[in-house]
């Protein structure tokens, strides 16, 4: 048996690497099963017709191409892992629960804040609540904790209004959100941080992406191939601007989530009922507000995410807030926007709204706490 030429053994590796690329995409499939299956087509093509130069020529392009994305996945994967690991080192404390899994650390510098004697992005705090006090535990993640808005976020908005509904008497929205928290997080954060401070009731600020069972701390990239996620994104972010409300810029994640029972249910669902028998337990209310993407051209399916969000907290027993429809309907998307333009990240006039509408929905329902 003569041994194949250095063509057909390339056309075999190149095959051997569309197929693992297939396999790895059995199970939340993304780009790179495109890349796979034209990579499986052409070796395939190669190793049952005819060896040419051209067709060798190509297989030889597509080797290049290849080892360009493998180089530029390892570099990716390291810097990430590198800049995961400092800032774990420097702002998040590991926590011997499976389900919380970290909080921030005490007094860190946290952008334009620092994190309290508790780990929270808030000023100092006492457990015991003083008498006469009326105390709100808000329950979030990066838009919570978002460390660029450290005193205007929606929880220093909310005790400011509630302070004012109340007369002036004390008052206190703890800030218990962390980077990266998804709902189950969250629930659990009310569970192990907040109940001890004794709160009157719960807000969770819902954002778009905490249905993900294993959201990283920081610089997530999701994706099977990180480099090439990342040039896939580059260029749908590129059709998006040039054809708004026509292209998805992120390419169909966010549905994903929300499509996958892993997330939905194992994380959403799983997350309102355990929040709903933490407030159960403890008599609470419990306001859940869902931010949207800040998009200027939100595609009908990521503006269904809100009202399906709702939907579920409602039938949970909670007050219910879509913020598209409760605080931002008459606003512009560029009034809400930072400077940066994140979509996930609103500005400090959109957390002021969102805090309003917090507060409306929470005095509307449950009128006792303006004089509690």
């Amino acid at each position: 048996m003569r041994p194949p030429t250095p063509a057909r053994a390339l056309a075999l590796a190149l095959a051997l690497a569309g197929a693992g690329l297939l396999y790895v995409n059995r199970v939340s499939p993304d780009e790179s099963r495109t890349l796979g299956a034209l990579v499986l087509a052409a070796s395939l093509a190669a190793l049952l017709t005819r060896e040419t130069p051209g067709r060798r020529r190509a297989l030889e392009a597509i080797a290049v191409l290849l080892l360009v994305l493998a180089g530029g996945e390892w570099a990716v994967r390291r810097e990430t892992q590198r800049a995961q690991a400092d800032y774990a080192n420097s702002a998040i404390q590991f926590v011997d629960d499976p389900v919380l899994r970290y909080h921030w650390k005490p007094g860190i510098s946290c952008g334009a804040g620092t994190t309290n004697d508790r780990g929270m992005l808030d000023v100092p705090r006492q457990t015991d609540k003083p008498p006469g006090t009326l105390r709100i535990a808000c329950l979030g993640d990066s838009v919570g904790g978002d460390c660029s808005l450290p005193r205007d976020n929606a929880c220093v908005a909310l005790e400011r209004i509630l302070r004012d509904a109340r007369g002036g008497r004390p008052t206190e929205v703890l800030n218990f959100s962390v980077p990266g928290y998804n709902t189950l997080q969250e629930a659990r954060a009310l569970d192990v941080r907040a109940l001890p401070f004794s709160p009157d009731a719960a807000v969770v600020l819902y954002v778009v992406n905490d249905p993900y069972p294993e959201l990283a701390i920081s610089h997530h990239l999701p994706g099977h191939l990180k480099f090439e996620h990342l040039l896939w994104s580059a260029g749908r972010f590129a059709a998006a601007k040039a054809f708004p409300g026509r292209v998805d810029p992120l390419g169909g994640l966010l549905q994903g989530f929300y499509e996958d029972p892993r997330s939905w249910d194992g994380v959403v669902v799983a997350g309102f009922d355990r929040l709903r028998a933490t407030a159960d337990a403890h008599h609470l209310p419990v306001v859940v507000a869902v931010f949207p993407l800040f998009l200027p051209d939100a595609l009908p399916e990521h503006r269904a995410i809100g009202p399906r969000v709702a939907g579920e907290a409602a039938r949970h027993g909670f007050i219910a807030l879509d913020l598209a429809d409760a605080a931002y309907r008459d606003e512009s998307i560029e009034a809400l926007l930072k400077p940066s333009r994140d979509m996930i990240h609103p500005n400090a006039h959109a957390h002021q709204l969102a805090a309003e509408a917090i507060a409306r929905a929470l005095l509307a329902q449950h009128p006792e706490l303006r004089d509690r």
